[in-house]
């Protein structure tokens, strides 16, 4: 039996067992941070801007926050639930901006998938669609003794606008959407062409790196103190995606 899938059915069948381990997970995360966030220090944002797309419980806020501390964060999380905490979480930072609102290729109205699991409310695995907020569940090798009937999905009516309609000048752009990120980055190709951000790109597909590539962008995978050429593969989560302008002011490794 799988250890994951055995702390999973904990997570959805006794009271408090998910609140307790993703607490801890984030706090972790926001006081150590993934090695892949490094590379945030060789940017030289300073009190420049990065835009965290899919900000969920805010960890890459914290991450971001600890590797520049002197930086201004904009921040979007279409989740109800996270939205609200992370704005009460940061009302006093005016430094940090939360917008409760989805991203994508044209403005609207939108209808957001939110996936639980008996006692388990897996927030974190919202998505756009449906079949995106509940594949991942549906494995059931994921989940010891995996019942059907326990897997919830509600609906929530969200606003939808493209990044370009915000007139940001991002240094850094982070995306983490659960499959809509090549959406969004059509609609933030104004902003991408006008400001050159790096982009951290999570899991992205072969369309996301073709769509960034038509832009002058190239793949990277940071760790060990440089960024090597490539895509990320799990248990990395990002792949970096940087200019010709970028590289050579950063630590670039060999394959």
């Amino acid at each position: 039996m799988n250890a994951k899938a055995l702390a999973r059915f904990f997570y959805a069948n006794v009271p408090g067992v998910a609140a307790v381990r993703f607490a801890a997970k984030d706090l972790m995360a926001s006081r150590l941070g993934k090695p892949e966030y490094r590379g945030v220090r060789w940017l030289s944002i300073g009190d420049g801007l990065i835009v965290d797309i899919g900000a969920n419980r805010g960890q890459s806020i914290a991450a971001f926050r600890r590797l520049a501390r002197t930086s201004n964060i904009v921040a979007f999380e279409p989740e109800p639930t996270s939205a609200r905490r992370l704005a009460l979480r940061y009302l006093a930072d005016s430094s940090v901006r939360i917008h409760a609102c989805a991203l994508g290729t044209q403005s609207g109205a939108m209808t957001f998938f939110i996936p639980s699991y008996g006692r388990w409310n897996c927030d974190g695995m919202a998505a756009a669609d449906r079949k995106t907020a509940t594949e991942w569940l549906n494995d059931s090798g994921r989940m010891y003794r995996f019942d059907e009937t326990k897997l919830a999905v509600a609906e929530h009516a969200v606003e939808c606008r493209t990044l370009d309609s915000y007139g940001l000048s991002p240094q850094l752009i982070k995306l983490h959407t659960q499959g809509a990120e090549l959406d969004i980055l059509k609609g933030a190709r104004q902003t991408v062409q006008q400001h050159r951000p790096a982009l951290m790109c999570a899991f992205p597909t072969p369309a996301v790196t073709g769509f960034l590539a038509n832009l002058g962008y190239r793949p990277y995978v940071y760790g060990h103190e440089c960024f090597t050429p490539g895509i990320a593969i799990r248990p990395v989560t990002f792949t970096w995606y940087l200019t010709d302008s970028h590289t050579r002011h950063v630590p670039i490794g060999t394959v």
